[in-house]
């Protein structure tokens, strides 16, 4: 009598649960379903149904394993495991996205996540077709909208250049100064016009790098030296560590080039008057370490968390006078991952910042040549 009072006490429980689960989840505008410890299907909710094309009926009871795209190259038992492992992994990304399929066969983009209720999942899955539509799109509106701009405003910036510079007769003090204003406001937007087609290039992987052996040290120098008049204008000497490493790493000198810059550019600009930006080169093993140090304020500790997003500035206001885009130091990550590198920085001793790039290193002469 009281076993059975007890399974009657747990049906209650149980039902009591399907209850509350659904009059929660019922109009809830993304997928949920509740999955026991084997990944099959207990309970799922009119949206979740309604994306993959089922009743909430049908679903009830199946593995989750029927909802990932067919992979021919392994048996079922294995998909299904890889599948939920897949699933909770891609819940702990920034960006957990993949691709599931429908009753008709028809395979979608979802963002998920995952909470566990002691045995049990609790997973919410967003269809984000119209998400990543709309981002193409404002992609797709900002490469064209560069690309038309870039020809023109080179032209202008050019033309001012030549006027400041007397191509058109010597000028008045006052018309002299507000041509100077207007060239460097030019001269910013081509900047920003040149980051954004080169980190839209980048994201869509239309870059193909050209690998070739580079000695970073001449690399460096010669970035250095590109940078001389940017550094003469705010007053900042940029020196190079006479002992900078002079070990070889396969790269495209091109992009190479451009993270070197971009660092020297970012340190140059909020470095103070008379200060100094260090650059020096180490071998680490089978990596080099390029780092550049400038004695400006520093990173402060609420902007670190983002500091190589798009268009992040710490200081915006601040940034704007500098001429920056908050796009330089995003374009530096995009570029060193891609060539199997890392990024980061560090508050530097005695005040202002240190950021450095590691790359890949190519073995001494001698070392794995054949290879």
């Amino acid at each position: 009598m009281r076993v059975r009072r007890q399974v009657i006490d747990d049906m209650s429980v149980r039902e009591r649960s399907e209850e509350l689960f659904h009059l929660a989840t019922e109009f809830c505008p993304v997928g949920i379903v509740l999955l026991d410890g084997k990944g099959r299907i207990i309970l799922a909710n009119v949206e979740m149904a309604r994306q993959f094309g089922y009743t909430p009926d049908e679903m009830a009871g199946r593995l989750l394993d029927v909802f990932a795209p067919p992979d021919p190259c392994r048996q079922r038992g294995e998909r299904r495991a890889s599948f939920v492992t897949e699933l909770e992994a891609r819940a702990r990304e920034p960006e957990p996205n993949l691709y599931v399929r429908r009753k008709n066969r028809s395979i979608f983009p979802v963002e998920v996540s995952f909470k566990t209720a002691g045995d049990l999942l609790v997973a919410t899955i967003v269809d984000i077709r119209e998400r990543l539509r709309m981002e193409r799109l404002k992609d797709e509106f900002v490469a064209t909208v560069s690309h038309e701009l870039r020809t023109p405003l080179t032209s202008i910036s050019g033309a001012l250049g030549l006027l400041v510079n007397d191509a058109g007769g010597e000028l008045p003090d006052p018309m002299r100064r507000l041509l100077s204003i207007a060239h460097g406001n030019s001269q910013r937007l081509v900047r920003l016009v040149n980051n954004i087609l080169d980190m839209e290039k980048i994201e869509s992987g239309k870059v193909v790098f050209a690998l070739q052996k580079v000695e970073l040290r001449a690399l460096a120098e010669r970035a250095i030296e590109t940078m001389r008049a940017l550094a003469d204008a705010h007053g900042v000497r940029v020196t190079l560590d006479p002992t900078a490493s002079t070990r070889e790493l396969r790269a495209d000198p091109d992009w190479l080039v451009q993270v070197v810059t971009n660092l020297l550019s970012n340190a140059i600009k909020f470095s103070p008057r008379d200060g100094e930006v260090a650059v020096t080169i180490e071998s680490r093993g089978v990596r080099l370490r390029l780092s550049v140090r400038d004695h400006g304020h520093g990173v402060p500790d609420e902007f670190k968390p983002r500091i190589f997003e798009k268009f992040a500035q710490a200081d915006a206001t601040d940034a704007r006078q500098q001429g920056g885009t908050g796009l330089g130091l995003s374009i530096v990550k995009e570029i060193v991952t891609r060539l199997g590198g890392e990024v980061g920085f560090a508050d530097a001793p005695g005040g202002g910042a240190i950021f450095f790039v590691e790359l890949p290193a190519t073995p001494p002469r001698g070392e794995g040549e054949e290879r």
